[in-house]
């Protein structure tokens, strides 16, 4: 009993020392403008995200992808082990959903992405 008293005591402690010193969790966001690799649920909210398409088409194309695993250097060594989806294109704009259960999403040469408002819910089929 006394153990988890004092465990309780030192959450609250470390949650009022965070409180006070002005740190707060981040919330995800919603747009991404830089290439890079974003963890779903922590840099970004999941969901519909429309692409500005490449801003340099001489550059190369775009290149996103929907992963399941960030590999890191001990991992299996080809990349495109962990894609759950991906697409290289020259093709202005670009949807892509990325769903909740996404563990990343990566994007090189594709501009802006915004997350599109949820479509509401018909309740019919189709």
């Amino acid at each position: 009993m006394r153990a988890g008293a004092l465990m309780v005591a030192g959450a609250f402690a470390s949650a009022l020392t965070m409180a006070a010193s002005g740190i707060a969790a981040a919330e995800p966001v919603t747009d991404i403008t830089v290439d890079g690799a974003y963890l779903v649920n922590v840099d970004i909210k999941p969901g519909t995200y429309i692409g500005d398409g490449t801003p340099d088409p001489a550059a190369g194309a775009c290149f996103w992808r929907r992963l399941w695993k960030v590999q890191q250097p001990a991992d299996y060594p080809d990349p495109n082990y962990y894609i759950i989806a991906s697409d290289f294109t020259r093709t202005k704009p670009i949807t892509v959903e990325i769903k909740a259960t996404d563990v990343a999403f990566s994007t090189e040469n594709c501009g802006a992405w915004h997350l599109q408002p949820a479509r509401p819910d018909t309740g019919s089929f189709g």
